[in-house]
């Protein structure tokens, strides 16, 4: 028999049943089965955040903040009736808040709620007894199957259930705290992260990146900006180049193809005939449409991370930064963000789907000077480099007036990539000398990056480059066209 994964037996035992047990002290009304197995996912999520909070507080706090469950009308369940009815009385609170009553405006998933439990509990903590602060957390096994053994009536009576009363005295007596973090949360940022996945887990982005995102209130002027942008994010149409037709459907008719869907009129040809015109090319054949195949594009978003563009500079190059990003990828192009300020860093592929991007563009720091001669010899360098497919490369710089580059090193990088540069609050005239290497300037002035127009100067820019690249693909398509296949002579 092969030895048994550590993973299988995770948390099942004592540990588990007691956990199991607390569920006699839920205040809530009209959860069921999926609730309780949603509350055990927030539950890992917490004890992956360094977190024991007992399975009752996750399950009732969390249903009440994704909308599964409602605070019952009177006090419920098994303990203490004064503890458990100020329990019931602080989740009628927090379920009125606008974090509650908004839920399904930021796409509630199982990672998110876990951090939001982690902020509104983390105050909470200091306050309980020493004995109970100082557990360490245990994950649940998320199997069903275990679950439905345990009956929590009969596992809350089995097992000590001191440390979950204590939590939930602690609750009541402090409840303040769990209702001013809950309202100090930034809705935005969780809307911002909620938009763009491709199932109930946020692909590329760590647990602990999402809990600082929702734990850093500096983030909120980037996330504001972020989220006017969304309309220049989303309403994009994406050509996908084919034909539609119905399934098993034929598109044309041509010289080459398959055996299979030869036309069945040309096996009315005598034998020898027959032979000569597949020889020659001259059978005709059904086929379906093909795949307009488009150019590999690689687009490289290189933001100014140095301390120059601390303040609003910052702010308008992120939020802009992270739409066009989102905007590119959505219209089905490659494209990588990537910091700056002494070096060029690595940074994170952009996904349709995905979200990886969002916590690297807000939390980004360094603290590394400035050597932008550094930098831009970096990525002639990468440029330069054999690669396994050939792919056209497009460079975006966002940096302040005074980024001084090398003219030779722009010049290098010219031949190789278009390159647009946007320069954020220029301190006088922009009179850099390699200007006239760039394939788009835009310089963003006070008036530009005002609260009132920064939006509709952020689109101008992303409209700009969607432009460029409708031109391209408009100049490809007039080339193909333009190349006919020579005729070919029949046979006398």
């Amino acid at each position: 028999m092969p030895p048994r994964s550590p993973q299988t037996d995770i948390g099942v035992g004592a540990e588990f049943e007691r956990q199991v047990g607390t569920m006699a002290l839920s205040q809530l009304e009209g959860t069921g089965a999926l609730a309780l197995m949603r509350a055990v996912a927030w539950h890992n999520s917490l004890v992956r955040l360094g977190m024991a909070v007992p399975l009752v507080v996750v399950h009732d706090l969390g249903c009440v903040i994704a909308g599964l469950g409602r605070p019952a009308q009177q006090t419920r369940g098994l303990g203490d009736l004064e503890i458990g009815d100020a329990w019931r009385r602080l989740l009628i609170e927090l379920g009125e808040s606008e974090l509650a009553r908004t839920q399904a405006g930021w796409k509630h998933r199982d990672p998110m709620i876990g951090v939001v439990l982690a902020r509104v509990l983390s105050s909470l903590i200091p306050q309980l007894p020493d004995h109970v602060r100082v557990l360490r957390p245990v994950a649940l096994p998320v199997d069903v199957v275990h679950y439905t053994r345990v009956e929590a009536t009969t596992a809350f009576t089995r097992y000590d259930q001191s440390v979950a009363s204590a939590w939930l005295a602690t609750l009541g007596i402090h409840r303040l705290l769990p209702l001013l973090e809950i309202e100090q949360i930034d809705l935005d940022a969780l809307r911002l992260l909620g938009l763009f996945r491709g199932g109930d887990a946020l692909p590329g982005v760590e647990l602990a990146d999402l809990y600082n995102v929702v734990m850093n209130p500096s983030l909120a002027d980037v996330i504001d900006f972020s989220m006017e942008l969304l309309p220049s994010i989303l309403e994009v149409r994406r050509d996908a180049g084919h034909q539609s037709f119905s399934i098993d459907g034929y598109a044309s008719i041509e010289r080459r193809g398959n055996l299979d869907d030869l036309v069945l009129t040309q096996l009315a040809y005598d034998d020898d005939i027959f032979e000569q015109k597949l020889v020659d090319s001259e059978l005709f054949f059904f086929t379906h449409e093909k795949q307009t195949e488009s150019e590999r594009r690689v687009h490289q978003v290189l933001v100014d991370g140095s301390a120059s563009m601390r303040g609003v500079r910052e702010v308008f190059a992120r939020g802009l930064a992270l739409a066009l990003c989102k905007r590119l990828a959505l219209l089905g192009e490659e494209v990588t963000l990537r910091f700056f300020d002494s070096r060029l860093y690595e940074g994170v592929r952009v996904q349709p789907t995905g979200s990886a991007e969002v916590p690297y563009a807000l939390q980004f720091r360094a603290e590394r000077g400035r050597n932008y001669a550094r930098v831009i010899r970096q990525l002639n360098a990468e440029l330069s480099a054999p690669r396994r497919s050939a792919a056209h490369t497009l460079v975006y710089f966002l940096t302040h007036g005074e980024c001084q580059l090398p003219v030779d090193e722009v010049a290098l990088l010219a031949a190789r990539a278009p390159i647009y540069g946007v320069f954020i609050l220029p301190s006088g005239p922009l009179e850099l000398p390699y200007l006239d290497h760039l394939h788009r300037v835009h310089v963003i002035d006070a008036d530009a990056i005002s609260h009132g127009r920064r939006a509709h100067r952020a689109r101008q820019i992303i409209d700009d480059v969607q432009s460029d690249l409708d031109a391209r693909r408009g100049a490809k398509r007039a080339a193909t066209r333009a190349v006919k296949p020579p005729e070919r002579r029949r046979r006398p």
